[in-house]
């Protein structure tokens, strides 16, 4: 082999192996990159794993289903990889679910996923992360700078608290735990936001369920927007949070404090305001037929 053959741009390291009936076949892919290396993979398998670690390297391995087409383009491989994409295609849709990939990347990547139906997990990534799935769920680990979840049927969790944050899913469940600039949307999935601390914020549902019972930061701005769905929010009996709630056919139950709902406009629907003080955030609240409920932390 020539040396020009070997800096050629396209790096394949897969070993196959057989096991019994159903062939599988191993992939070992690497290459040495930048700490902040942008890459880009796509993947039909039924388990894609992402952890972040300390070395300045990228590593694919796992088994996919054999006669799977994998590669890897990331320039030479004498030189350290500042952009990389990969790609993994099985030879039948059907086969696709066998695969299971973990992918290595130092902890300040900056990762683009995309996947027909694996269930995506993600640990250690303090970079950007762009995800996306159709059928298979999201979860993601620990505090990436930014975070892009998107999957139409599956779940989408994050267990941390990134600071730029976008989840959005058709009929999927959405859970957080707060953020500095978070939004998230559904149409029937339910929309949870538990523990941490919600600066900027905005979720939207239309027939979900919507629930907040993280801290509201001091000068938090969240509002919160359903068709149908309800909406219930928790908040400390000596909140200094400014609500604006209205509803155009829908009831607020305000168990939280002795304020009293009143009618809204032209007799339909109904309104509640409450007024924390200038040191507290704000919380808007409008829905066409859903319930709010208000309760005590």
């Amino acid at each position: 082999m020539t040396r020009g053959t070997a800096c050629g741009a396209v790096m394949l390291a897969v070993v196959c192996a057989l096991h019994g009936a159903s062939a599988q076949q191993k992939v070992q892919l690497g290459h040495a990159t930048s700490a902040t290396v942008s890459l880009r993979l796509v993947a039909a398998v039924g388990e894609l794993k992402v952890v972040g670690w300390d070395r300045d390297s990228v590593d694919l391995s796992g088994v996919v289903p054999a006669g799977s087409r994998v590669e890897m383009h990331a320039g030479s491989p004498f030189e350290k990889a500042t952009g990389m994409k990969m790609y993994m295609e099985p030879p039948t849709e059907a086969t696709g679910r066998e695969g299971r990939l973990i992918l290595r990347v130092p902890r300040a990547a900056r990762v683009w996923l995309k996947t027909g139906s694996a269930d995506m997990d993600v640990a250690g990534v303090t970079g950007g992360l762009d995800l996306n799935v159709v059928g298979g769920s999201i979860t993601v680990h620990g505090n990436p700078k930014e975070l892009r979840a998107e999957s139409m049927d599956g779940a989408v969790i994050v267990d941390g608290a990134p600071e730029w944050m976008r989840a959005k899913t058709a009929t999927g469940d959405i859970s957080l735990k707060g953020g500095q600039d978070v939004a998230a949307s559904t149409i029937s999935g339910a929309i949870r936001v538990t523990g941490g601390e919600v600066d900027h914020a905005k979720f939207e549902s239309t027939t979900g369920a919507i629930s907040l019972t993280s801290t509201v930061a001091r000068g938090a701005s969240i509002e919160i927007e359903s068709h149908s769905g309800a909406i219930d929010i928790e908040l400390p009996f000596k909140s200094s949070t400014d609500l604006d709630i209205a509803t155009i056919t829908g009831t607020i139950d305000n168990q939280w404090s002795r304020g009293r709902p009143v009618a809204g406009h032209e007799g339909r629907g109904m309104t509640f305001t409450s007024s924390g003080g200038m040191t507290g955030g704000r919380i808007v609240v409008r829905t066409f037929k859903g319930t709010v409920t208000l309760k005590p932390r």
